[in-house]
């Protein structure tokens, strides 16, 4: 007796560090949805009759040994005691009922701590076959039907799989093998709290979650939803998200969905990636083909952000976007808001190492620069104008390397020929005006010979 209640004990520890509860918080919107409030439920107190609430399927006659319900050591009794529980029993081999009302276990090796009208039984009668090995440390109405099983506390809860848990919590069921739940459940007593039907997935807690899919994951939330076809797929928590797609994800946020395989709705509001290997993220955002990476930012009003083909880059970003290149965010280029252009940092006390460029000398090498038109091998039907960049880098000098010409480059080059060509033009200009005078003093000189 003195071990059974050392066992007892321990095991009554494990269920209570099993036990958690969930919350839930308010969708990031700008028309903001109205939140799922949750609100706990009563536990419901045990009928007067004490009667248990499940069909079982065993009795007191013809049970195996070494079983104990609480009132006499080590035999399977249907009596009342006063010390332990009332209308217990254990009518399995080895199997016990510890404590609490009606509680009643048919099943071989199997064990409920306390609580009422909990219920281990398979169906087969007192055959040592079915829910063997199963436990329940306490709680309400809590039945197993299948072996290895365990549920810590709760209410309501329900496992039909072999090798599965629940920790605690109201309503939640399982019926896929090797799955869990940790706790959460239902919003109130006339929903189902959080379910698995799928074979080794795992909820963590929150209320009214569904895993429908083999080897998911979901960590908590509330009224999400991980479909059949997602197997290996997961929701990490957040609000109505849901994933259709193999190995796809949700990382959390509200009203998400990422049903192309491979998948990932990093976050936010209202965000899809239907894509096999698509990504969405922000406020918005839609990545319905394959490859697209789609990111919207958070503007009141704005339209969904949607991918037009496969395989697209899409980021809106109307408070402007930049890019930095180094540690410390310093260089870089930027995309003002509202704007079409991309800016470069050419702020003098960024730079280094100046040189003044011979104008003349670049004027005359822009003279010699062949510039053709083109089109890139990878870019159908579109044609551009410029020069190679081997031919470019050969004559200037300047660049990463001769295979790419930069922006700034290219137009420091042209800003330097110009510079030549407006000397050259002034000088010209003081030509002409000099030959105008010397023009003008010839034409005086002819008119005074003709007046002669």
């Amino acid at each position: 007796m003195r071990i059974l209640s050392s066992t007892f004990a321990a095991m009554c520890a494990v269920a209570f560090v099993s036990a958690g509860a969930s919350s839930n918080g308010a969708p990031f919107r700008s028309a903001p949805r109205a939140p799922v409030r949750v609100v706990r439920p009563e536990m419901r107190t045990a009928p007067a009759a004490h009667r248990v609430r499940f069909t079982t399927s065993c009795d007191s006659a013809g049970h195996g040994g070494y079983a104990f319900d609480s009132s006499t050591e080590f035999m399977t009794n249907y009596t009342t005691t006063e010390v332990f529980g009332e209308s217990n029993l254990a009518a399995a081999d080895a199997s016990g009922t510890f404590e609490g009302i009606s509680n009643v276990v048919c099943d071989n090796e199997s064990v409920i701590g306390g609580g009422t009208d909990n219920v281990i039984d398979s169906g087969t009668g007192n055959a040592p076959a079915g829910a063997l090995s199963s436990f329940i440390g306490g709680g309400g109405y809590i039945s197993i039907s299948q072996g290895y099983a365990f549920d810590g506390a709760g209410q309501d809860n329900s496992i039909d799989g072999y090798f599965s848990g629940v920790g605690a919590g109201y309503g939640n069921h399982i019926s896929g093998k090797g799955s869990f739940i940790g706790a959460g459940g239902a919003a109130d007593q006339e929903s189902a709290g959080n379910q698995i039907t799928g074979e080794d997935s795992f909820i963590g807690s929150g209320d009214l979650n569904t895993v429908d899919a083999s080897e998911a994951f979901m960590g908590a939330g509330n009224l999400n939803s991980i479909h059949t076809s997602a197997t290996y797929g997961s929701i990490l928590g957040g609000n109505h998200n849901s994933i259709s797609g193999e190995y796809a994800s949700v990382l959390g946020g509200f009203d998400n969905a990422a049903n192309g395989a491979y998948a990932i709705v990093a976050g936010g509001d209202g965000d899809s990636a239907a894509g096999t290997l698509s990504f969405a993220a922000g406020y918005k955002a839609d990545a319905a083909h394959n490859g697209s990476f789609v990111w919207s930012d958070y503007t009141t009003g704005s339209a969904t952000l949607k991918d037009s083909g496969i395989n697209q880059f899409l980021v809106r970003a109307s408070g402007g976007t930049y890019v930095y290149s180094n540690e410390a965010a310093t260089v870089g280029v930027k995309l003002a808001p509202g704007s079409g252009m991309w800016a470069s940092l050419s702020d003098r006390n960024a730079k280094t190492d100046i040189h003044p460029l011979d104008d003349a000398s670049v004027l005359a090498k822009v003279e010699a620069l062949p510039v053709s038109t083109w089109r890139y091998k990878s870019e159908r039907g579109v044609r551009h104008a410029g020069p190679m960049a081997q031919d470019f880098y050969s004559a200037f000098g300047v660049g990463e390397d001769d295979r790419h010409i930069t922006s700034i480059d290219e137009d420091g080059v042209a800003l330097a020929a110009i510079k030549a060509l407006s000397r050259q033009i002034g000088e010209l200009r003081t030509q002409i005006g000099s030959l105008h005078g010397e023009n003008a003093a010839l034409k005086t000189r002819v008119a005074a010979l003709e007046r002669k």
